[in-house]
């Protein structure tokens, strides 16, 4: 293995949530960064305290032991989701769960190789990197839909005398459906407990020349310009590099603290988990 770690951060902070249902992580072989969702019907089945949790916490463990590999990341999440099913099968033995009750993640990953690295991606974490020229790859799929909800919260009536949870009940029903096209062709592909998503999950590889600089965030780190629109999403990576994963957070933290009631932005959490690794890598020439 040939390429090399020059310098990294991680952050990965909670949100208003009880938990974070984040988790990210870096090792020599590669770096991931992972959002959890917990199913819709409000129900914790294999946790006390979150099935997101639970389940963003299993695939950190499990990629912190399985990331070294010599096999594609396609091979090891197969592997990984086909643990995971069986566990979870065993957790909730004689327990009445529907689709909607079910966690599942959004997921970035990127595995360093000889000289090129690979990225595996499901929902809508992104990957950002600079070989150069900046660039960035992202499942858009449930922006599209999430879209489609903040539409709907935009156009409610007396929005600002509405408390946040009052606003979030009014457009459930789309959220439940919007939730119910998951993993299906006609909606988007995210990590859950199905293999068909391994396969639909947006795969490859990159070469890498010399340097490359790379971050993997999570929506509630890149709402800072997707959603809110007060950075500029082609520039994100360069300021992460000049400026640290740290002052784009501060900057998502301030922008919703000034917007406590999210009446400005609506939007499902008034304060999100955020989670972001950056890393430059080189390639270690042999000599």
């Amino acid at each position: 293995m040939r390429l090399k770690i020059k310098n990294c951060s991680l952050l990965c902070n909670q949100g208003t949530a009880p938990y974070n249902e984040d988790a990210a992580g870096i090792t020599p072989f590669g770096v991931w960064v992972l959002d959890g969702a917990t199913g819709l019907n409000g129900k914790n089945i294999v946790s006390d305290e979150s099935d997101a949790r639970w389940y963003s916490q299993w695939w950190n463990n499990f990629l912190h032991e399985n990331i070294y590999r010599s096999d594609s990341l396609k091979e090891i999440m197969l592997d990984g989701i086909r643990s995971i099913k069986e566990e979870y099968k065993e957790l909730v033995e004689g327990k009445d769960v529907k689709k909607l009750d079910l966690p599942s993640s959004s997921i970035a990953i990127v595995k360093f190789r000889d000289d090129m690295i690979e990225y595996f991606l499901l929902g809508d974490c992104s990957f950002f990197y600079n070989d150069g020229e900046r660039k960035i790859i992202k499942d858009r799929s449930i922006c599209h839909l999430d879209d489609k909800v903040y539409d709907e919260m935009i156009r409610i009536p007396n929005l600002d005398k509405l408390s946040f949870n009052e606003i979030k009940a009014r457009v459930m029903n789309t959220i439940i459906d919007n939730r119910m096209k998951k993993n299906t062709k006609d909606g988007y592909w995210i990590l859950d407990f199905s293999e068909e998503a391994i396969e639909n999950s947006i795969h490859g590889y990159i070469q890498v020349e010399d340097e490359m600089k790379i971050m993997l965030a999570s929506d509630g780190f890149t709402c800072a310009s997707d959603r809110y629109g007060i950075l500029k999403e082609d520039e994100l990576i360069y300021i992460a590099e000049k400026m640290g994963i740290e002052y784009i957070f501060n900057q998502v933290r301030e922008f919703e603290e000034d917007d406590y009631k999210a009446i400005k932005m609506p939007r499902f959490k008034v304060m999100d988990d955020s989670t972001a690794v950056y890393a430059e890598l080189y390639n270690k020439k042999e000599k």
